[in-house]
């Protein structure tokens, strides 16, 4: 299927300027139509949907691009990918320990406070 942009905007909720944005990164190739419009396509969107993810664990533009240059090269570069996968893993694996230690706290103030509202509850 083939879309323009403000269809695919409302397909992979990213907005028109953050498409235009990936695009001017190198992070999409779009094609265009005679009238140079953008025409979007289902790889698009399989591509979006995998940076995305991506994103979502702390995965810089730059690694992002370094991933995408990779994919162009091919086959001999599934170890780099690989390896950069890998280490992304790592960071967001990191990231979520350190934010299971923040919850871990913000769980023991809130049986804190739990008990001082229930044994002194205040009168108005």
């Amino acid at each position: 299927m083939a879309y323009k942009i403000h269809e695919f905007s409302k397909m992979t909720g990213l907005t028109p300027y953050t498409l235009r944005f990936y695009e001017k990164e190198g992070l999409i190739s779009v094609k265009r139509d005679p009238n140079n419009i953008r025409i979007y396509d289902d790889r698009n969107k399989e591509w979006i949907d995998f940076f995305m993810h991506l994103k979502k664990t702390g995965m810089t533009i730059e690694d992002l691009k370094q991933y995408l240059i990779w994919w162009h090269e091919g086959e001999a570069t599934n170890q780099n990918r690989l390896d950069l996968l890998k280490k992304q893993k790592q960071i967001a694996l990191e990231e979520m320990k350190q934010i299971q230690e923040g919850i871990d706290m913000l769980d023991y103030k809130i049986g804190v406070y739990t008990e001082r509202v229930k044994n002194n509850p205040i009168k108005k």
